[in-house]
């Protein structure tokens, strides 16, 4: 009798939960999974563009040398750190609006959600604290020792690339939440899945900035910098896409029971 009068308790929940994503509930998560691409606009803007990031300087640059690429766009790097943390800002409330795409098939404990909500929280955190450090460079340029901005600098790129385990954590909690929802159809097709499974593999080797300073795996190199970084702008755009379409298709078919 105790488990009918549960069961009863949770249909009823779920009643209500499925009732209630109209309106300003929709509104919100377009809001939040289209705050995914313009995070990667302000990347790019604030930290390719404006800061002159792409391509990165040789973490072998002289320190006298990186100190004279830095002055002679001071003002644009300091700019484009600060567009390129608000941009890192963003990355909760995207992750927020996927999770909630893939909510409903892990039932009453969702602790997949919570776990990609918590990665994301941390990876925002070490994008941010990253921007902070570069900024650090630029406000101690003109009166500290290069060799101590370049490494304020080493510390800024650490920071920025070599902490893959939370965004690695995130992708595989998400690849298993989109690969576990065995409705037909799923809330995200499963080649989202593989996406998210992928693009935490290829984060892992931006570790190897830690032994390198030249070559392919130093943090202007092909496998630790511009894999992860376009990987990252690939998932980003893979997941939105499919994503702000199940909510597309939801609203519409609530307007028509309605």
């Amino acid at each position: 009798m105790e488990n009918a009068r549960d069961l009863s308790l949770r249909l009823d929940r779920d009643s209500v939960d499925s009732s209630v994503g109209t309106g300003l509930n929709h509104r919100s998560q377009l809001l939040c999974l289209w705050s995914g691409p313009v995070m990667l606009l302000l990347f790019w803007f604030g930290f390719m563009y404006c800061a002159g990031y792409l391509p990165p300087p040789p973490a072998d640059l002289a320190p006298a040398q990186l100190v004279l690429r830095i002055q002679n766009n001071l003002s644009g790097f300091r700019i484009g750190m600060l567009v390129t943390m608000f941009g890192f800002s963003l990355m909760v409330p995207w992750a927020v609006g996927i999770a909630a795409r893939v909510r409903l098939p892990e039932g009453r404990h969702p602790v997949l959600t919570h776990t990609q909500i918590g990665c994301a929280a941390i990876g925002s955190l070490i994008g941010q604290g990253a921007t902070w450090i570069f900024e650090a460079v630029a406000y101690r340029l003109d009166d500290s020792d290069p060799f101590i901005i370049r490494a304020l600098h080493d510390l800024a790129w650490f920071t920025f690339l070599a902490p893959w385990p939370s965004f690695t954590i995130w992708c595989f909690a998400l690849a298993l939440a989109i690969l576990g929802d065995t409705r037909s159809p799923p809330e995200l097709p499963r080649w989202c899945g593989f996406l998210s499974l992928w693009t935490g593999i290829l984060f892992i080797p931006a570790c190897l900035i830690f032994w390198f300073k030249v070559g392919p795996f130093s943090w202007n190199g092909l496998i630790a910098f511009y894999v992860p970084v376009f990987i990252f702008f690939i998932w980003v755009v893979g997941l939105t896409v499919p994503a702000l379409m199940a909510v597309h298709r939801e609203s519409a078919t609530r307007a028509g029971r309605s």
